[in-house]
């Protein structure tokens, strides 16, 4: 992959703390999950789904509070 950019690397690919998130299976979706400890929960960073009906779902959009 070639980009042609002014930026330097470190600040397109951000170094993501591994263990900082989380990862469930939630119906079809995948939700990638970041730990919120004000809301006793995981917020929705990012959501991988085949199905276009997952990503109309207002309960899975990134930002939203998810409990285990």
């Amino acid at each position: 992959m070639i980009l042609y950019t002014p930026l330097n690397e470190q600040e397109i690919f951000e170094d993501e703390d591994t263990n900082e998130y989380q990862f469930v299976t939630h119906n079809h979706a995948t939700l990638k999950l970041k730990r919120d400890p004000e809301q006793n929960g995981y917020q929705i960073v990012h959501m991988f789904s085949t199905d276009p009906n997952d990503y109309l779902n207002q309960e899975l959009q990134p930002g939203v509070t998810y409990y285990l």
